[in-house]
């Protein structure tokens, strides 16, 4: 049985933003990797904020045409 990931959602990736930090601060990580972690969580992200405002103007315009 397969089963489906769950979402990640806003606040999965400020744990994942604040562990690449914590993994930087103690020399874990290389500069640039922490800032390519960086990238892609901070342009996953936008894409959850993106999408959460999408949903809600949908319903607001959705409750506006009742």
């Amino acid at each position: 049985m397969i089963t489906q990931p769950k979402e990640i959602e806003a606040k999965d990736v400020k744990r994942l933003l604040l562990r690449t930090y914590r993994r930087y601060q103690s020399g874990a990580i290389t500069e640039l990797q922490a800032t390519k972690e960086t990238y892609l969580l901070n342009s996953v992200l936008r894409a959850i904020e993106t999408t959460d405002l999408e949903e809600r103007l949908q319903t607001i315009e959705g409750l506006l045409k009742k």
